[in-house]
């Protein structure tokens, strides 16, 4: 006959408010993911499943990117608003895009190559243009 395993089960509210002993593993029943206790966070770490179906990113701030680098956490990927998402750099948004594709860039671009523009070429905004030929 076959071991069988069996882990405390439990659903999220439960995990919630729950510590485990260190290394302990839960199963959460709302999420259908396993969860590695240290014995010090409540709810301990949720795993991820095969299939990441239980994977979401927090908003993020400027300060605080929700995708960031190590020791570098006002460098990376931010939601600022419903539908959109923002590259930070040094704590600043550097380039945003929103649910109808407009991309916004405060300051300066400078573009190394060729740049085509299809469509029409809107400087309404009073855009200043600077072309350097060659």
């Amino acid at each position: 006959m076959a071991t069988q395993v069996q882990f405390r089960r439990g659903t999220t509210v439960q995990h919630s408010v729950f510590t485990g002993a260190a290394g302990e593993v839960t199963v959460d029943i709302d999420k259908n993911a396993c969860v590695i206790h240290d014995a010090v966070k409540a709810g301990g770490f949720p795993l991820l499943r095969d299939d990441g179906s239980n994977s979401e990113l927090a908003l993020g701030s400027l300060s605080s990117c929700a995708l960031k680098f190590a020791s570098d956490p006002n460098t990376g990927i931010i939601s600022p608003g419903p539908d959109q998402v923002s590259f930070v750099t040094g704590g600043v948004a550097r380039l945003t895009i929103d649910s109808a594709g407009a991309i916004s860039v405060p300051g300066n671009v400078t573009i190394t190559g060729s740049l085509t523009v299809s469509g029409a070429f809107d400087s309404s905004e009073n855009l200043a243009l600077i072309v350097a030929l060659g």
